[in-house]
């Protein structure tokens, strides 16, 4: 504002003239040619004004005369910063961002106390890089100590998508100062950075000056969301939905509904939030994903485990790549389905839980052995006295899986004895006595105090 004392005094003389000379070029009449032509020959002298009809001209997109304009002002003063800076944006407008930013950064050697200059270059080099743009405007810091550069540093980088570095310039400007926009930008870095508490504080903060603010509310009501204070989230996600100007509400809005829901253990509300946000997603496939996994996760936690399972098949049907974690969550549905029911519809849960452990033992040679072990259980569950040996080839293979490593956990040892333990059972009600005992010897290998083990060998 400093800086602009001079041409802006200048400017500010000839106002009349300018306007004048804008409104005619704009008109674009017969004679437009002539008018500019008189007008020049009564303000020749008048560098501001010289400089003004080239802006004129570069606003209708005339960079010929506006180039011409900007020519006879630096040759009536070289030094006049508002020309070089006309010339930087003929060339600007022209594409050629590296001929702009040389008349940009002359105009700040020949007018040093011109704020524009320093801005248009560091505008320029924004997104080309940001370190040359911020070190231009530190030049500007030391030419005009009043000049609000923090803003504009903060502004480059968050054009360049360097966040980290835009918080650390916005933190230093007081946010009466800044626009709604920049506000905006400022308390969504933060959530960017998982810092919800001051995206918070900034949001809030801002929305007693912008209540209405539908980026504001919405920013408020998912840090509210991930900070667990669902009731307060629920109270903005209100203001988002009911009380914003011009609100566009989108898939994410509804799914963070559903968060909040979740988080109350509403699971209705939560369903329906979820089901909506999945409706209205269009090309967001991970969002859409979330929004079944946890439309499945709150049937689950409802207890309705027939909705869960088919939800959560349909989740997978959605990932480009599944993993063991997302089945085995599927093969656990089942397993907890199956507590609730009884004879063949039991057994059918079981057996599908059985399958799916299968597919992850196959897929997954990793965790083989934790699948095995899951498969043993079931087969045990459906066969609990051992009469079919339901549970016998799935617990051979899980010694075989786990004798394999070179390296064995406590809870491989464990597994073993398991392991060990239902096989021994298995052969001394076959009546094979020695191949039952070899079983029990094993275990006692593992497990020298196993009282089990002790009874089944005779010994006290």
């Amino acid at each position: 504002m400093v800086g602009f004392s001079v041409s802006a005094v200048a400017q500010e003389d000839h106002k009349a003239v300018i306007d004048q000379v804008s409104k005619i070029i704009k008109a674009k009449g017969a004679d437009t040619q002539k008018q500019v032509n008189d007008i020049f020959k009564l303000n020749k002298k008048n560098v501001d004004v010289i400089t003004a009809i080239g802006r004129a001209y570069l606003d209708v997109k005339d960079t010929v005369n506006a180039q011409k304009y900007a020519d006879l002002a630096l040759k009536r003063d070289n030094h006049y910063g508002e020309a070089y800076i006309l010339c930087g944006d003929i060339q600007a407008a022209k594409d050629n961002g590296g001929e702009a930013a040389s008349w940009y950064n002359q105009a700040t050697m020949m007018d040093p106390k011109n704020p524009e200059g320093y801005r248009r270059y560091a505008l320029a080099y924004s997104k080309v890089s940001p370190s040359s743009a911020a070190a231009k405007l530190e030049e500007l810091r030391k030419q005009v100590p009043g000049y609000p550069v923090d803003i504009i540093m903060a502004d480059i980088y968050q054009n360049a998508n360097k966040i980290d570095k835009a918080v650390e310039y916005y933190k230093k400007v007081d946010p009466n100062k800044m626009t709604e926009a920049q506000i905006v930008n400022f308390a969504l870095d933060y959530f960017l950075q998982g810092d919800f508490s001051n995206s918070l504080q900034v949001a809030s903060g801002a929305l007693q000056k912008y209540p209405k603010s539908p980026a504001l509310n919405r920013i408020a009501f998912f840090d509210l969301t991930n900070l667990k204070r669902f009731d307060e989230a629920l109270s903005y996600a209100d203001k988002l939905f009911n009380q914003s100007e011009n609100a566009k509400i989108t898939e994410s809005d509804y799914l963070y509904y559903g968060y909040a829901y979740m988080g109350k253990n509403d699971y209705d509300n939560a369903i329906a939030m979820f089901n909506k946000s999945y409706e209205l997603n269009t090309d967001n496939e991970q969002d859409k994903s979330d929004a079944l996994k946890n439309i499945a996760t709150a049937y689950e936690s409802k207890g309705d485990l027939v909705n869960a399972t088919a939800a959560y098949d349909k989740y997978l049907k959605s990932l480009k790549e599944i993993t063991a974690y997302d089945l085995g969550n599927l093969a656990s549905m089942y397993q907890k389905h199956a507590e609730s029911l009884k004879g063949t519809e039991k057994d059918e849960a079981l057996k599908k839980a059985d399958e799916i452990w299968g597919q992850i033992a196959d897929k997954f040679p990793s965790v083989a052995d934790v699948a095995t072990y899951n498969r043993a259980h079931i087969a045990y569950s459906m066969d609990p006295d051992t009469k079919l040996g339901l549970a016998k080839p799935h617990y051979e293979k899980l010694a075989e899986l786990i004798n394999a490593k070179s390296q064995k956990s406590d809870s491989d040892k464990s597994r073993l004895v398991e392991c060990y333990r239902y096989l021994g059972y298995y052969y001394l009600l076959k009546n094979d006595k020695s191949t039952s005992d070899g079983y029990w010897h094993k275990v006692l290998e593992l497990d020298p105090e196993n009282a089990t083990a002790k009874q089944a060998l005779g010994i006290k």
